[in-house]
């Protein structure tokens, strides 16, 4: 993991930013949550997987379901 040492830090700051699906662009600040990590206290982002990509995977998958059936079926009718 990528370290800064020795910095110093003199002020305490809330830090705002923004979360963006790298594959669609969709913004996922609703579908993120920040937490301190358990074991070594480290902070961490956690994401939420895209809806709206999600969406299109389960579009695909119903697709190549029914691909699949009609296969199936064609080779029982043989």
């Amino acid at each position: 993991m990528p370290t800064f040492e020795n910095i110093e830090v003199t002020a305490i700051a809330d830090i705002d930013f923004e979360v963006f699906c790298a594959t669609c662009g969709a913004g996922l600040c609703n579908e993120s949550d920040t937490r301190k990590s358990r074991g070594r206290g480290y902070l961490q982002v956690t994401v939420n997987v895209c809806p709206k990509c999600m969406g299109e995977k389960e579009d695909e998958i119903q697709k190549l379901e029914y691909i699949i059936k009609e296969l199936e079926d064609r080779l029982e009718n043989k």
